[in-house]
């Protein structure tokens, strides 16, 4: 075994919470070597935004997230040196349910802030008065934790993540406007919150990541919603951090 395999296999043991099969170690043994072609890290600058169908089937990676949220891939060894944060190769998820098609990310390029700031997702309906600004600072913060973990160069992240994370965010200020206005008996608000909550379109990458458990949760709290029960509600804005999210805003 020479010692750029060694190598590759050090940084994989480091990461200690994957379980990685020989499959996905022969498919970063070769994502290493051809990233460490000088012509194919040149591609990855003025043109890095290309399919991965330029790449073999051996050359994708695939490896469980080591962050518990859904099925979206977090945290892959990147075990090339970091260029940029888009790295110009996307997940295919008929390979795995735990990819999506977006791009992966280095969370720990210099570049990364301005990702999180352009991923942003444009469907993604806030409350009245609660600004955008609010939600791409929140994930910003951590998005940017993932990329002090790790380091830059050390792992690969998925933009459907930070997509969910942006998600996540909405549905933790309407949780908070539900729970205001049922506690206020303003039932203007708890209807306005209702209707967004009760929509998965306004959180669809959430809910379309291939988990039935996501989609499930979300429609009992749904109907706890609609029944006007707190108890699911109040749940929810819990296990999902949500006093911490909303925390500079609120």
């Amino acid at each position: 075994m020479d010692d750029s395999t060694d190598d590759v296999e050090t940084r994989i043991r480091a990461l200690g919470q994957v379980r990685v099969s020989a499959g996905v170690q022969d498919a970063t043994h070769a994502l290493t070597a051809t990233l460490e072609d000088q012509e194919v890290r040149d591609g990855l600058g003025p043109q890095r935004r290309r399919r991965s169908a330029g790449l073999s089937h051996r050359h994708r990676l695939v490896v469980g997230s080591l962050i518990a949220l859904v099925g979206i891939g977090v945290a892959v060894p990147a075990v090339a040196t970091s260029l940029l944060a888009r790295t110009g190769v996307f997940g295919d998820p008929s390979t795995s349910t735990e990819e999506d098609d977006t791009e992966w990310i280095d969370p720990g390029a210099d570049d990364a802030p301005q990702v999180v700031i352009d991923a942003y997702p444009e469907y993604l309906t806030l409350p009245p008065g609660m600004p955008k600004n609010a939600a791409i600072a929140d994930t910003s913060r951590l998005f940017a934790k993932l990329g002090a973990e790790q380091g830059a160069g050390q792992a690969l992240v998925q933009e459907g993540y930070v997509t969910q994370l942006y998600e996540m965010f909405g549905i933790c200020a309407w949780t908070d406007v539900w729970l205001t206005a049922h506690a206020a008996s303003d039932k203007a608000d708890e209807s306005r919150a209702t209707s967004w909550i009760s929509d998965f379109d306004n959180y669809r990458t959430f809910t379309s990541s291939g988990a039935d458990s996501v989609r499930d949760r979300m429609t009992a709290v749904a109907n706890a919603a609609r029944d006007g029960e707190p108890k699911l509600m109040k749940e929810t804005y819990t296990e999902m951090d949500c006093a911490v999210r909303l925390g500079e805003v609120k």
